[in-house]
C-alpha cells in the first residue's frame, strides 16, 4: 500500500471529524502505517493491514477497560476514536517517558515463538537496552499482566525521559 492511499484514508477521517493535519510532516512512519498530528493534540495513526489496525485498536481498547494510562511511570495514550472501516486508531499525543505501538502485540495469549527465538529475541533486547533493560522488562511484565503481550520493545516505542 502506497502512502498516497494513506493520505486518503487519513483525509476522509479528518474531515469527517473536522481535524486539521499537516501532512507534510509525520510523526511516525513504517511498514505498518503512518502517523499525523492532528490541531487537536492528537494523532492519527493509519495502518497498511487490517490485522495489525486490529491488534492495535483491541490493545488500545483493553487499556481503556482497565483504565491503565501509564506502566511503571511511563505513560500509554489515551484512545480517542478509532475508524474499522479505515483501519485509523486516534490517541492522544504524550511526550517521554511513553510506551506506545501496539499493532504487534498478543492479546490474551503470549506469541507461538520457540523457546530458542524467545531466548534469541532476549538477548537482542538486553544487548539494545543495556542497564535499562531491567525497566523495559517490568513494562513488559505490567502489561501481560493485563493480557497484552508486548513485542515491538524498540527505542522510539519505549521512549525514557532526557
Amino acid at each position: 500500500m502506497e502512502i498516497i492511499e494513506l493520505e486518503t484514508r487519513a483525509r476522509e477521517y479528518a474531515k469527517r471529524k473536522s481535524l486539521t493535519v499537516d501532512f507534510n510532516i509525520p510523526l511516525g512512519a513504517g511498514i505498518d502505517g503512518t502517523v499525523w498530528a492532528t490541531h487537536l493534540h492528537s494523532a492519527i495513526k493509519i495502518f497498511q493491514r487490517q490485522e495489525n489496525y486490529e491488534r492495535e485498536r483491541d490493545c488500545y481498547e483493553r487499556l481503556f477497560v482497565e483504565r491503565l494510562t501509564e506502566v511503571n511511570g511511563f505513560t500509554i495514550p489515551s484512545l480517542i476514536d478509532i475508524d474499522d472501516r479505515l483501519w485509523i486508531v486516534e490517541m492522544e499525543i504524550v511526550s517521554p517517558p511513553f510506551v506506545l505501538d501496539f499493532g504487534k502485540c498478543y492479546l490474551d495469549r503470549r506469541p507461538d515463538f520457540s523457546d530458542e527465538v524467545m531466548a534469541d529475541w532476549e538477548n537482542e533486547q538486553r544487548e539494545l537496552w543495556g542497564d535499562r533493560w531491567a525497566i523495559v522488562q517490568s513494562i513488559i511484565a505490567q502489561l501481560e499482566q493485563i493480557g497484552i503481550y508486548y513485542q515491538d520493545v524498540k527505542p522510539g516505542n519505549v521512549m525514557f525521559a532526557r
